[in-house]
């Protein structure tokens, strides 16, 4: 501890040291928070750090991407996980959409920690040749 005298005031200065916390480590199944990865058609998921979660209520809105390629997902936990809506614009070459009700197969939502893990079917089409619609599978793993 030393003592400072500035104009007869002492200034007391502390000198300590402080240690960084260790790095976070992810658990089995979660992403580290602000990180996405997005696949499409069962190709390599595309990874991305550019995440925004908001929620309302029971809503949860999860964007990833950019306006040049990315996913929006509207998750419910009203009474248990639910995939609302999922849009997915050009990612894997597939731009399309899933609306919870419309359609057969629901999308499945589970959640380990903060990190969301959202899979189904969107009807869509192929960006290289819009003209037909196709289904596209997708599986999303977001963390908040």
């Amino acid at each position: 501890m030393k003592h400072l005298w500035l104009g007869g005031a002492a200034l007391l200065v502390l000198a300590g040291c402080s240690s960084h916390p260790p790095e976070y480590e992810p658990g089995p199944g979660e992403l580290v928070a602000g990180t996405a990865e997005v696949a499409v058609n069962d190709q390599e998921p595309e990874t991305t750090e550019a995440v925004q979660c908001d929620s309302t209520g029971p809503l949860t809105t999860i964007t990833t991407g950019d306006q040049r390629s990315g996913v929006t997902v509207m998750v419910s936990n009203q009474d248990e996980l639910t995939a609302e809506s999922v849009n997915i614009n050009n990612v894997g070459g597939f731009t399309g959409s899933y609306n919870a009700g419309v359609g057969e197969t629901a999308a499945e939502v589970t959640m380990t920690g903060r990190t969301y893990d959202i899979t189904g079917t969107a009807d869509g089409f192929d960006t290289a040749n819009p003209s037909f619609r196709v289904p596209g599978t997708f599986a999303i793993k977001v963390s908040c």
